[in-house]
């Protein structure tokens, strides 16, 4: 038996509405670390989106530091993989592979070396892991064999580099085939991919959306040799083959996923030459296919168990008016007070600075959206022209308000500024008219 401890998405240093989660990441890792402790693995996979930028802040790279050692002085026999995701530097998440290899932490930011899998032992048990970054346009090229083939090829030595996600998966899907097929005969168990993609029948979440860029979707059915694909990319936990899971982010990223679960995965692979359908829907044959009970024997079965995973932090969204928020003396909120808080108010006239006068009793509140204000506003003007200000008092005009902002960030009006602002208004009163 072999288990395997997936996770992905870290997405380390990220500000959250301008908001450092740094905290919030040291007690995921932290979190992490104790699974392994409790719940021995044969292996770790991170796949992708280790940081939030191509160039991670210091206190980002200097957390995943602290990780990494706390892992290889509690486990020092503890295999870790890397990949890197569309968020990261490949070359700058790649530095110091070799070194890194020699302590059991083997990462692969190059595409070209994703068919040369590290072989890890457990009990005389050998599984081969096999690194897959994420690909970024030209960073696979046809091999010289199979282009010379193509007919039609005029300059087989000079290989035309492959740009779409598409077709990249396609030309690493026949690498890595091959590859696996060798090291099947060579007598390995099992074969397991890190990748960071995102497959066709994906479901996204709002806080990895905007952030697809060139991804496109590929077909999940090109890594089906594979006994356990370990996917990173999009942010919610869910299968998207019988072999192959995606982990989700560990952290919720967004007031879009407020009610939506974490987990880490653990993957148990077994040998069995039991036939006949498994317990549960979560075993599945080599071939990526449940064989049935008049099927050939299973030689290998996974099982997935998901970990959940708890947050210092949770986000929660709530709505209703600023009065039932800011004059609540029945600690009605009091449960609320340590979340990370989007607010959405209820009133349709607008109030000034809402995130300021709530924060004393919300202190980690992110967001204050006033919605229904301002459709009322936009859509009637006439008969909703005020706002609240925190003294009680009223402004009959909401230019009033944005020249009174300029004043005190300038501390002068711009009549330049205040006529764009003007057409905008009405701009936005037309639409919503």
């Amino acid at each position: 038996m072999m288990k395997l401890l997936h996770t992905a998405d870290l997405h380390l240093g990220r500000l959250f509405h301008e908001r450092s989660l740094i905290e919030d990441q040291r007690y995921i890792l932290n979190q992490l670390t104790d699974i392994l402790a409790e719940d021995p693995h044969d292996g770790l996979i991170i796949a992708g989106d280790i940081y939030d930028r191509s160039i991670p802040s210091p206190e980002a790279v200097t957390l995943f530091g602290e990780f990494l050692g706390n892992i290889r002085r509690r486990f020092p026999l503890l295999p870790v993989f890397i990949i890197p995701g569309n968020h990261d530097s490949a070359a700058r998440l790649g530095f110091g592979t070799e070194l890194f290899s020699k302590l059991g932490v083997h990462i692969n930011a190059d595409p070209e070396a994703s068919a040369e899998p590290v072989i890890i032992d457990a009990g005389g048990e050998r599984c081969a892991v096999f690194l897959l970054p994420f690909l970024t346009p030209g960073s696979l090229s046809p091999e010289r064999a199979r282009q010379e083939g193509q007919e039609g090829a005029e300059d087989v030595s000079a290989p035309v580099p492959i740009r779409s996600q598409a077709k990249l998966a396609e030309e690493a899907s026949l690498r890595l085939e091959e590859a696996v097929r060798k090291v099947r005969d060579s007598g390995v168990q099992w074969a397991v991919l890190a990748g960071h993609l995102f497959t066709l029948g994906g479901v996204e979440s709002d806080s990895e959306r905007i952030f697809l860029g060139t991804a496109e979707q590929v077909d999940v059915n090109l890594f089906k040799t594979f006994d356990y694909v370990a996917l990173g990319h999009l942010h919610r936990s869910q299968q998207a083959a019988p072999n192959t899971w995606y982990s989700g982010s560990p952290l919720v990223y967004s007031f879009g996923e407020t009610n939506r679960d974490k987990v880490f995965l653990s993957a148990e692979l077994k040998n069995t030459q039991k036939t006949g359908k498994p317990e549960t829907g979560e075993l599945f044959g080599r071939d990526g296919k449940d064989q049935g009970s008049e099927g050939p024997p299973r030689k290998s079965q996974v099982t997935v168990t998901p970990i959940p995973v708890s947050p210092l932090r949770k986000l929660t969204s709530l709505s209703g008016t600023f009065d039932y928020f800011y004059k609540d003396t029945g600690g009605a909120f009091e449960q609320y007070k340590n979340d990370y808080l989007e607010i959405s108010l209820t009133d349709r006239r607008l109030v000034e600075n809402p995130l300021a006068l709530l924060r004393p009793r919300f202190p980690y509140i992110m967001s204050v959206k006033q919605g229904e204000a301002f459709t009322a506003y936009y859509s009637k003007p006439e008969a909703v022209n005020s706002t609240v200000s925190a003294s009680g008092g009223e402004k009959t005009d909401i230019l009033d308000d944005f020249r009174a902002f300029l004043e005190d960030i300038y501390g002068q009006g711009d009549p330049e500024k205040e006529s764009l602002f003007r057409d905008f208004a009405e701009e936005l009163n037309d639409e919503t008219s």
